[in-house]
């Protein structure tokens, strides 16, 4: 368990996504149940921070394989509603992006903001900030199939597939448009948006602007 918990830090520390993998519901391979240590090694899992969990033979030749994702699925919600968070990251960042990253954060959850936007070409920004696993929802917007899909994986985050755009306007009419599209925002609700500008370039995040749903940030 301690090589667990450190490995799955050092990922954190470096935003790299960690998936923890391997008989974790081994026992349900032939019984319909898992044992009372295998669904703690889930939910430890869950509380270290990893990514996400991975069955292999408990769904390719077990005889439970729809109960097992589903009783994998309950643990981890269980644990997700609990009081027990995951522990902060004991890591001061030297990158500008590391340090946008905890600003953001900080930024949305003092002005108990509805998300966290970031724009990303290459997926390393939303990293960086499902790394720090805020209360706040993560949404992920790329024009890049290819990251959307390797963020799939990675932790509370939500991935908008959009158009290339040319401007930090253009941006924001964006966000406007996915949001309010969903049931969860409303005109007027707050996001703090991380984004790169002028945009298309990787590695050029050094943006950080609150917005409020469906207004001009220029009137």
């Amino acid at each position: 368990p301690s090589v667990q918990k450190l490995i799955i830090e050092r990922a954190r520390v470096h935003a790299k996504p960690v998936i923890v993998a391997t008989q974790m519901l081994e026992s349900m391979i032939t019984n319909p149940r898992p044992t009372r240590a295998e669904a703690s090694d889930v939910a430890n899992a869950v509380l270290d921070g990893t990514d996400a969990v991975m069955l292999s033979g408990e769904t390719s030749v077990g005889r439970y394989p729809i109960k097992t994702v589903r009783t994998m699925g309950q643990i981890i919600e269980a644990v997700e509603a609990g009081s027990f968070g995951v522990p902060p990251l004991n890591h001061v960042p030297r990158t500008k992006r590391g340090v946008l990253s905890y600003a953001a954060r900080d930024i949305g959850e003092r002005l108990s903001a509805r998300a966290l936007v970031a724009f990303t070409q290459s997926g390393d920004t939303v990293r960086r900030l499902a790394r720090l696993h805020s209360r706040l929802p993560l949404l992920a917007f790329t024009p890049e199939q290819a990251v959307r899909s390797q963020l799939s994986l990675t932790w509370g985050t939500e991935t908008f597939l959009v158009e290339f755009v040319d401007s930090t306007d253009a941006m924001i009419r964006q966000v406007d448009q996915a949001m309010l599209s969903i049931e969860r925002s409303r005109p007027g609700d707050l996001v703090v948006i991380v984004a790169g500008s002028p945009p298309g370039t990787v590695g050029s995040t050094n943006l950080i602007r609150v917005h409020r749903l469906g207004e001009d940030d220029h009137a």
